[in-house]
């Protein structure tokens, strides 16, 4: 069963993607308010080994320097999101999650190229596919967070 830290991550996830596939933009406020929480959780509650945070933050600062670089080619918000799932999970649960979540989105992106509703420089949401990561993080027994 899933403990209620991963149903609030899940639920979370789910209204991002709504949010992120209908207005493309994901309030920053919503964001410094779960990045906080996060970081609280770990050091009240959360169970996994700061070093695996450490790692999983690290990643995402990784992340949100590369949307710095390519000028926004992946929002900073997406970023930032793998920045929260990093410290939430840990560095290897984060990779299996954005594993899974590039995987999708590489699916997705070549079914739009070929059915030609999309060209190579159409832009998709990205929450949407870090939610079916995390879902597929949590059914292969991950995500433990």
């Amino acid at each position: 069963m899933w403990k209620i830290s991963q149903m609030i991550c899940m639920g979370l996830l789910v209204s991002l993607s709504i949010v992120d596939v209908h207005f493309r933009k994901i309030p920053i406020d919503i964001l410094m308010l779960v990045n906080l929480a996060v970081v609280i959780y770990q050091f009240a509650i959360g169970k996994a080994d700061i070093w695996l945070a450490a790692g999983g933050a690290g990643l995402g600062v990784l992340f949100l320097v590369f949307s710095r670089v390519t000028r926004e080619s992946m929002g900073y918000g997406d970023s930032w999101a793998i920045l929260i799932l990093g410290i939430y999970l840990g560095i290897w649960d984060l990779i299996e999650v954005l594993a899974v979540a590039f995987f999708t989105l590489a699916i997705a992106s070549m079914i739009c190229m070929v059915r030609k509703r999309r060209c190579r420089k159409s832009v998709i949401p990205f929450y949407p596919f870090l939610t079916v990561g995390y879902l597929f993080s949590l059914l292969a027994g991950g995500g433990n967070g």
